[in-house]
Protein backbone atom coordinates (compact mmCIF):
# COMPACT_ATOMS: atom_id res chain seq x y z
CA UNK A 1 0.00 0.00 0.00
CA UNK A 2 1.33 3.42 -0.99
CA UNK A 3 2.25 5.91 1.70
CA UNK A 4 0.02 8.48 -0.09
CA UNK A 5 -3.02 6.52 1.05
CA UNK A 6 -2.45 8.24 4.40
CA UNK A 7 -3.41 11.64 2.96
CA UNK A 8 -7.17 10.92 3.12
CA UNK A 9 -6.90 8.08 5.64
CA UNK A 10 -5.54 10.21 8.50
CA UNK A 11 -8.44 12.72 8.71
CA UNK A 12 -10.90 9.90 7.94
CA UNK A 13 -9.61 7.90 10.90
CA UNK A 14 -9.78 10.95 13.17
CA UNK A 15 -13.37 11.50 12.10
CA UNK A 16 -14.41 7.92 12.86
CA UNK A 17 -12.74 8.03 16.28
CA UNK A 18 -14.63 11.20 17.18
CA UNK A 19 -17.90 9.73 15.88
CA UNK A 20 -17.47 6.65 18.08
CA UNK A 21 -15.92 8.22 21.18
CA UNK A 22 -16.97 11.86 20.87
CA UNK A 23 -18.67 12.04 24.27
CA UNK A 24 -15.48 10.96 26.04
CA UNK A 25 -13.42 13.46 24.04
CA UNK A 26 -15.85 16.38 24.35
CA UNK A 27 -13.89 19.63 24.12
CA UNK A 28 -10.70 17.82 23.01
CA UNK A 29 -11.55 16.74 19.47
CA UNK A 30 -9.24 19.35 17.94
CA UNK A 31 -6.26 17.68 19.61
CA UNK A 32 -6.85 14.66 17.39
CA UNK A 33 -7.93 16.40 14.18
CA UNK A 34 -5.25 19.10 13.94
CA UNK A 35 -2.25 16.69 13.96
CA UNK A 36 -3.87 14.30 11.47
CA UNK A 37 -4.76 17.06 8.98
CA UNK A 38 -1.31 18.63 9.41
CA UNK A 39 0.30 15.26 8.64
CA UNK A 40 -1.90 15.01 5.54
CA UNK A 41 -0.52 18.39 4.48
CA UNK A 42 3.06 17.18 4.98
CA UNK A 43 2.29 14.04 2.95
CA UNK A 44 0.84 16.26 0.22
CA UNK A 45 4.15 18.13 0.07
CA UNK A 46 5.96 14.80 -0.31
CA UNK A 47 3.54 13.82 -3.09
CA UNK A 48 4.11 17.18 -4.80
CA UNK A 49 7.89 16.64 -4.80
CA UNK A 50 7.49 13.04 -6.00
CA UNK A 51 5.18 13.96 -8.89
CA UNK A 52 7.40 16.90 -9.87
CA UNK A 53 10.39 14.58 -10.10
CA UNK A 54 8.87 11.33 -11.40
CA UNK A 55 5.54 12.14 -13.02
CA UNK A 56 2.01 10.88 -12.24
CA UNK A 57 1.50 8.14 -9.64
CA UNK A 58 -1.08 5.32 -9.86
CA UNK A 59 -2.10 3.58 -6.63
CA UNK A 60 -4.28 0.46 -6.92
CA UNK A 61 -6.00 -0.66 -3.70
CA UNK A 62 -8.60 -3.24 -4.71
CA UNK A 63 -11.33 -4.02 -7.22
CA UNK A 64 -14.44 -2.23 -6.00
CA UNK A 65 -16.90 -3.43 -8.66
CA UNK A 66 -16.82 -5.81 -11.66
CA UNK A 67 -20.10 -6.18 -13.55
CA UNK A 68 -20.06 -6.96 -17.28
CA UNK A 69 -17.98 -4.30 -19.00
CA UNK A 70 -17.99 -2.09 -15.93
CA UNK A 71 -14.90 -2.42 -13.75
CA UNK A 72 -14.38 0.03 -10.92
CA UNK A 73 -11.01 -0.04 -9.18
CA UNK A 74 -10.65 1.71 -5.86
CA UNK A 75 -7.42 3.54 -6.42
CA UNK A 76 -5.73 6.90 -6.70
CA UNK A 77 -4.38 8.89 -9.63
CA UNK A 78 -1.97 11.58 -8.45
CA UNK A 79 -0.66 14.02 -11.06
CA UNK A 80 0.31 17.70 -11.11
CA UNK A 81 -3.30 18.86 -10.88
CA UNK A 82 -4.00 16.52 -7.97
CA UNK A 83 -1.05 17.58 -5.85
CA UNK A 84 -1.78 21.29 -6.33
CA UNK A 85 -5.36 20.88 -5.09
CA UNK A 86 -4.19 18.58 -2.28
CA UNK A 87 -1.82 21.27 -1.04
CA UNK A 88 -4.67 23.80 -1.05
CA UNK A 89 -7.17 21.49 0.66
CA UNK A 90 -4.94 20.12 3.41
CA UNK A 91 -3.03 23.38 3.93
CA UNK A 92 -6.11 25.57 4.35
CA UNK A 93 -7.90 22.86 6.34
CA UNK A 94 -5.00 22.71 8.81
CA UNK A 95 -5.19 26.47 9.36
CA UNK A 96 -8.97 26.34 9.73
CA UNK A 97 -8.79 23.51 12.28
CA UNK A 98 -6.27 25.45 14.37
CA UNK A 99 -8.49 28.53 14.19
CA UNK A 100 -11.59 26.49 15.10
CA UNK A 101 -9.88 25.05 18.18
CA UNK A 102 -10.31 28.48 19.80
CA UNK A 103 -13.44 29.59 17.94
CA UNK A 104 -15.48 26.56 19.07
CA UNK A 105 -14.47 26.64 22.76
CA UNK A 106 -17.47 25.81 24.92
CA UNK A 107 -19.62 24.62 22.00
CA UNK A 108 -22.03 21.87 23.01
CA UNK A 109 -21.37 19.96 19.77
CA UNK A 110 -17.59 20.34 19.85
CA UNK A 111 -16.70 16.72 19.01
CA UNK A 112 -19.40 16.49 16.34
CA UNK A 113 -18.05 19.65 14.70
CA UNK A 114 -14.47 18.39 14.44
CA UNK A 115 -15.60 14.92 13.35
CA UNK A 116 -17.47 16.48 10.44
CA UNK A 117 -14.73 18.95 9.44
CA UNK A 118 -12.24 16.06 9.37
CA UNK A 119 -14.67 14.00 7.27
CA UNK A 120 -15.22 17.01 4.99
CA UNK A 121 -11.47 17.30 4.41
CA UNK A 122 -11.12 13.56 3.80
CA UNK A 123 -14.01 13.59 1.30
CA UNK A 124 -12.41 16.39 -0.74
CA UNK A 125 -8.99 14.71 -0.79
CA UNK A 126 -10.60 11.42 -1.87
CA UNK A 127 -12.51 13.22 -4.63
CA UNK A 128 -9.32 14.86 -5.89
CA UNK A 129 -7.23 11.68 -5.73
CA UNK A 130 -9.81 9.23 -7.12
CA UNK A 131 -8.85 7.45 -10.33
CA UNK A 132 -12.42 6.50 -11.21
CA UNK A 133 -15.35 8.71 -12.11
CA UNK A 134 -17.88 6.63 -10.15
CA UNK A 135 -15.84 6.98 -6.96
CA UNK A 136 -15.48 10.69 -7.69
CA UNK A 137 -19.28 10.88 -7.74
CA UNK A 138 -19.53 8.98 -4.42
CA UNK A 139 -17.13 11.34 -2.65
CA UNK A 140 -18.86 14.28 -4.36
CA UNK A 141 -22.07 13.20 -2.60
CA UNK A 142 -20.26 12.66 0.70
CA UNK A 143 -19.17 16.31 0.61
CA UNK A 144 -22.79 17.31 0.09
CA UNK A 145 -23.80 15.34 3.18
CA UNK A 146 -21.02 16.94 5.25
CA UNK A 147 -22.08 20.42 4.14
CA UNK A 148 -25.67 19.71 5.21
CA UNK A 149 -24.60 18.51 8.65
CA UNK A 150 -22.18 21.40 9.20
CA UNK A 151 -24.48 24.17 7.99
CA UNK A 152 -27.13 22.87 10.39
CA UNK A 153 -24.63 22.88 13.28
CA UNK A 154 -26.74 25.42 15.17
CA UNK A 155 -29.85 23.33 14.60
CA UNK A 156 -31.72 25.07 17.41
CA UNK A 157 -31.94 28.09 15.09
CA UNK A 158 -34.76 27.58 12.54
CA UNK A 159 -32.85 29.67 9.99
CA UNK A 160 -29.85 27.29 10.15
CA UNK A 161 -32.04 24.21 9.74
CA UNK A 162 -33.84 25.75 6.75
CA UNK A 163 -30.58 26.89 5.18
CA UNK A 164 -29.05 23.41 5.41
CA UNK A 165 -32.12 21.89 3.76
CA UNK A 166 -32.01 24.43 0.92
CA UNK A 167 -28.31 23.78 0.33
CA UNK A 168 -28.83 20.03 0.27
CA UNK A 169 -31.82 20.18 -2.09
CA UNK A 170 -30.16 22.51 -4.62
CA UNK A 171 -27.03 20.36 -4.76
CA UNK A 172 -29.04 17.14 -4.94
CA UNK A 173 -30.98 18.38 -7.98
CA UNK A 174 -27.75 19.43 -9.71
CA UNK A 175 -26.13 16.09 -8.86
CA UNK A 176 -28.83 14.26 -10.84
CA UNK A 177 -27.21 15.79 -13.92
CA UNK A 178 -23.79 14.66 -12.72
CA UNK A 179 -25.06 11.09 -12.23
CA UNK A 180 -26.47 11.04 -15.77
CA UNK A 181 -23.16 12.41 -17.02
CA UNK A 182 -21.26 9.55 -15.36
CA UNK A 183 -23.56 7.02 -17.08
CA UNK A 184 -23.16 8.76 -20.46
CA UNK A 185 -19.38 8.82 -19.99
CA UNK A 186 -19.34 5.05 -19.53
CA UNK A 187 -21.58 4.52 -22.57
CA UNK A 188 -19.29 6.74 -24.67
CA UNK A 189 -15.84 5.58 -23.50
CA UNK A 190 -16.65 2.03 -22.19
CA UNK A 191 -14.77 2.87 -19.01
CA UNK A 192 -14.96 5.11 -15.97
CA UNK A 193 -11.22 5.04 -15.31
CA UNK A 194 -10.17 8.69 -15.51
CA UNK A 195 -6.66 8.18 -17.00
CA UNK A 196 -8.16 5.90 -19.68
CA UNK A 197 -10.87 8.45 -20.51
CA UNK A 198 -8.26 11.21 -20.84
CA UNK A 199 -6.04 8.99 -23.03
CA UNK A 200 -8.94 8.16 -25.38
CA UNK A 201 -9.96 11.82 -25.59
CA UNK A 202 -6.39 12.85 -26.46
CA UNK A 203 -5.90 10.05 -28.99
CA UNK A 204 -8.16 11.61 -31.59
CA UNK A 205 -10.52 8.64 -31.57
CA UNK A 206 -13.71 9.03 -33.57
CA UNK A 207 -16.24 9.97 -30.86
CA UNK A 208 -19.63 11.45 -31.85
CA UNK A 209 -19.67 15.16 -31.04
CA UNK A 210 -23.27 14.94 -29.86
CA UNK A 211 -22.35 12.32 -27.25
CA UNK A 212 -19.46 14.44 -26.00
CA UNK A 213 -21.68 17.52 -25.80
CA UNK A 214 -24.42 15.72 -23.86
CA UNK A 215 -22.11 14.08 -21.32
CA UNK A 216 -20.10 17.28 -20.85
CA UNK A 217 -23.19 19.38 -20.21
CA UNK A 218 -24.52 16.77 -17.76
CA UNK A 219 -21.23 16.71 -15.86
CA UNK A 220 -21.26 20.50 -15.93
CA UNK A 221 -24.66 20.42 -14.18
CA UNK A 222 -22.92 18.90 -11.15
CA UNK A 223 -20.23 21.57 -11.31
CA UNK A 224 -22.90 24.29 -11.52
CA UNK A 225 -24.45 22.99 -8.31
CA UNK A 226 -21.29 22.48 -6.26
CA UNK A 227 -19.67 25.72 -7.39
CA UNK A 228 -22.85 27.82 -7.10
CA UNK A 229 -23.07 28.96 -10.70
CA UNK A 230 -26.28 30.47 -12.03
CA UNK A 231 -29.03 29.40 -11.65
CA UNK A 232 -27.86 27.21 -8.72
CA UNK A 233 -26.04 30.10 -7.02
CA UNK A 234 -28.77 30.60 -4.42
CA UNK A 235 -27.44 28.02 -1.95
CA UNK A 236 -24.09 29.58 -1.12
CA UNK A 237 -25.35 32.67 0.79
CA UNK A 238 -27.54 30.35 2.91
CA UNK A 239 -24.40 28.40 3.86
CA UNK A 240 -23.36 31.41 5.95
CA UNK A 241 -25.56 30.01 8.75
CA UNK A 242 -22.69 27.65 9.54
CA UNK A 243 -19.91 28.58 12.01
CA UNK A 244 -17.28 30.82 10.43
CA UNK A 245 -14.59 28.06 10.23
CA UNK A 246 -17.04 25.98 8.17
CA UNK A 247 -17.58 28.93 5.82
CA UNK A 248 -13.83 29.12 5.34
CA UNK A 249 -13.68 25.39 4.57
CA UNK A 250 -16.54 25.51 2.07
CA UNK A 251 -15.39 28.64 0.25
CA UNK A 252 -11.64 28.11 0.27
CA UNK A 253 -10.65 24.45 0.59
CA UNK A 254 -13.40 22.00 -0.18
CA UNK A 255 -16.86 22.10 -1.67
CA UNK A 256 -16.99 24.98 -4.14
CA UNK A 257 -13.59 24.08 -5.65
CA UNK A 258 -14.92 20.69 -6.79
CA UNK A 259 -16.62 22.23 -9.84
CA UNK A 260 -13.56 23.90 -11.45
CA UNK A 261 -11.46 20.86 -10.49
CA UNK A 262 -13.83 18.51 -12.35
CA UNK A 263 -13.80 20.73 -15.43
CA UNK A 264 -10.01 20.93 -15.50
CA UNK A 265 -9.62 17.21 -14.74
CA UNK A 266 -11.77 16.35 -17.77
CA UNK A 267 -10.43 19.19 -19.93
CA UNK A 268 -9.35 16.89 -22.82
CA UNK A 269 -12.99 15.77 -23.06
CA UNK A 270 -14.40 19.31 -22.77
CA UNK A 271 -12.39 20.69 -25.67
CA UNK A 272 -13.92 18.11 -28.03
CA UNK A 273 -17.24 19.98 -27.85
CA UNK A 274 -17.15 23.68 -28.86
CA UNK A 275 -20.85 23.96 -27.98
CA UNK A 276 -20.29 22.77 -24.42
CA UNK A 277 -17.28 25.06 -24.05
CA UNK A 278 -19.35 28.06 -25.10
CA UNK A 279 -22.12 27.16 -22.65
CA UNK A 280 -19.57 26.81 -19.84
CA UNK A 281 -17.92 30.13 -20.69
CA UNK A 282 -21.26 31.94 -20.91
CA UNK A 283 -22.56 30.58 -17.60
CA UNK A 284 -19.27 31.50 -15.92
CA UNK A 285 -19.19 35.01 -17.39
CA UNK A 286 -22.80 35.81 -16.49
CA UNK A 287 -22.31 34.44 -12.98
CA UNK A 288 -19.12 36.44 -12.45
CA UNK A 289 -20.80 39.72 -13.42
CA UNK A 290 -24.12 39.09 -11.64
CA UNK A 291 -22.60 37.93 -8.34
CA UNK A 292 -20.13 40.83 -8.26
CA UNK A 293 -22.96 43.32 -8.64
CA UNK A 294 -25.04 41.60 -5.94
CA UNK A 295 -22.04 41.42 -3.62
CA UNK A 296 -21.64 45.19 -3.76
CA UNK A 297 -25.21 45.65 -2.47
CA UNK A 298 -24.91 43.41 0.62
CA UNK A 299 -24.66 44.83 4.13
CA UNK A 300 -23.88 41.57 5.95
CA UNK A 301 -20.15 40.97 5.72
CA UNK A 302 -20.41 37.17 5.35
CA UNK A 303 -22.96 37.48 2.55
CA UNK A 304 -20.69 39.98 0.81
CA UNK A 305 -17.93 37.38 0.88
CA UNK A 306 -20.36 34.66 -0.24
CA UNK A 307 -21.35 36.52 -3.39
CA UNK A 308 -17.71 37.42 -3.93
CA UNK A 309 -16.91 33.71 -3.94
CA UNK A 310 -19.68 33.04 -6.49
CA UNK A 311 -18.22 35.75 -8.71
CA UNK A 312 -14.68 34.40 -8.47
CA UNK A 313 -15.93 30.89 -9.24
CA UNK A 314 -17.64 32.37 -12.27
CA UNK A 315 -14.27 33.63 -13.50
CA UNK A 316 -12.76 30.16 -13.02
CA UNK A 317 -15.64 28.55 -14.90
CA UNK A 318 -15.37 31.09 -17.73
CA UNK A 319 -11.64 30.43 -18.00
CA UNK A 320 -12.38 26.72 -18.40
CA UNK A 321 -14.92 27.59 -21.08
CA UNK A 322 -12.34 29.44 -23.19
CA UNK A 323 -9.70 26.73 -22.70
CA UNK A 324 -7.55 28.61 -20.19
CA UNK A 325 -7.32 25.69 -17.78
CA UNK A 326 -3.93 26.64 -16.32
CA UNK A 327 -5.18 30.12 -15.49
CA UNK A 328 -8.34 28.64 -13.94
CA UNK A 329 -6.34 26.50 -11.52
CA UNK A 330 -4.00 29.38 -10.74
CA UNK A 331 -7.02 31.53 -9.90
CA UNK A 332 -8.60 28.72 -7.85
CA UNK A 333 -5.54 28.32 -5.64
CA UNK A 334 -4.95 32.06 -5.21
CA UNK A 335 -8.61 32.63 -4.39
CA UNK A 336 -8.67 29.70 -1.95
CA UNK A 337 -5.93 31.09 0.27
CA UNK A 338 -7.20 34.67 0.21
CA UNK A 339 -10.82 33.71 0.84
CA UNK A 340 -9.76 31.57 3.80
CA UNK A 341 -7.92 34.59 5.17
CA UNK A 342 -10.96 36.81 4.65
CA UNK A 343 -13.41 34.45 6.35
CA UNK A 344 -11.17 33.81 9.34
CA UNK A 345 -10.56 37.55 9.63
CA UNK A 346 -14.32 38.05 9.47
CA UNK A 347 -14.68 35.69 12.42
CA UNK A 348 -12.33 37.92 14.39
CA UNK A 349 -14.29 41.03 13.36
CA UNK A 350 -17.58 39.47 14.45
CA UNK A 351 -16.06 38.41 17.77
CA UNK A 352 -14.73 41.94 18.29
CA UNK A 353 -18.19 43.33 17.49
CA UNK A 354 -19.84 41.07 20.05
CA UNK A 355 -17.32 42.08 22.71
CA UNK A 356 -17.76 45.76 21.85
CA UNK A 357 -21.55 45.50 22.15
CA UNK A 358 -21.26 43.72 25.49
CA UNK A 359 -18.81 46.30 26.85
CA UNK A 360 -20.23 49.52 25.37
CA UNK A 361 -23.82 48.65 24.47
CA UNK A 362 -23.56 49.92 20.89
CA UNK A 363 -23.28 48.00 17.64
CA UNK A 364 -20.21 49.62 16.19
CA UNK A 365 -17.21 47.66 14.98
CA UNK A 366 -13.85 49.08 16.12
CA UNK A 367 -12.13 50.31 12.96
CA UNK A 368 -8.83 48.72 13.93
CA UNK A 369 -10.52 45.30 13.83
CA UNK A 370 -11.31 45.76 10.13
CA UNK A 371 -7.76 46.49 8.98
CA UNK A 372 -6.74 42.97 8.07
CA UNK A 373 -10.07 42.36 6.36
CA UNK A 374 -9.72 45.43 4.16
CA UNK A 375 -6.15 44.51 3.20
CA UNK A 376 -7.20 40.98 2.25
CA UNK A 377 -10.13 42.29 0.19
CA UNK A 378 -7.88 44.72 -1.69
CA UNK A 379 -5.33 42.03 -2.46
CA UNK A 380 -8.03 39.63 -3.64
CA UNK A 381 -9.45 42.35 -5.88
CA UNK A 382 -6.23 43.68 -7.36
CA UNK A 383 -3.83 40.77 -7.74
CA UNK A 384 -6.03 38.54 -9.97
CA UNK A 385 -6.75 41.53 -12.22
CA UNK A 386 -3.04 42.27 -12.61
CA UNK A 387 -2.29 38.65 -13.41
CA UNK A 388 -5.17 38.27 -15.87
CA UNK A 389 -4.43 41.44 -17.83
CA UNK A 390 -0.66 41.02 -17.96
CA UNK A 391 1.81 38.33 -18.96
CA UNK A 392 0.81 34.98 -20.45
CA UNK A 393 -2.53 34.83 -18.64
CA UNK A 394 -3.81 37.79 -20.62
CA UNK A 395 -3.40 35.72 -23.79
CA UNK A 396 -5.02 32.65 -22.23
CA UNK A 397 -8.31 34.49 -21.97
CA UNK A 398 -8.39 34.59 -25.77
CA UNK A 399 -6.70 31.22 -26.22
CA UNK A 400 -9.35 29.71 -28.50
CA UNK A 401 -9.82 32.48 -31.06
CA UNK A 402 -10.37 36.20 -31.51
CA UNK A 403 -14.08 35.67 -32.10
CA UNK A 404 -16.63 38.28 -31.12
CA UNK A 405 -17.95 35.98 -28.37
CA UNK A 406 -14.52 35.54 -26.75
CA UNK A 407 -13.79 39.25 -26.95
CA UNK A 408 -17.15 39.93 -25.27
CA UNK A 409 -16.28 37.52 -22.48
CA UNK A 410 -12.86 39.13 -22.05
CA UNK A 411 -14.44 42.59 -21.74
Amino acid sequence: MSIYTLIPLLPLTASFILILFGERLQGKGHRLVIPTVALSFLMSIVAFLDVSANGPIRVHLYEFLDVGKLTVDLGFYIDQLTVLILLLVTGVSTIVQVYASRYMIGDLRHSRFFALTALFTAAMTLLVMSSNLLLTFIFWELMGLCSYLLISHYAERPSAARAATKVFLVNSVADVGLAIGVVLTFLTFDTLDIPEILAIAKSGADIPTLSITLLTLCLFCGAVGKSAQMPAHIWLPFAMEAPTPVSALIHAATMVNAGPFLLVRLSPVLVLSPTAMMVIATVGGVTALFAALVSSTQTDVKRTLAYSTISQLGFMTMLCGVGAFVAAIFHLIAHGFFKAFLFLSTGNVLAATHRHVEEHGEEKVPSRAMGGLFIGALILSVIPALVIFSGPYGYLWLSQSFSAANIALWI
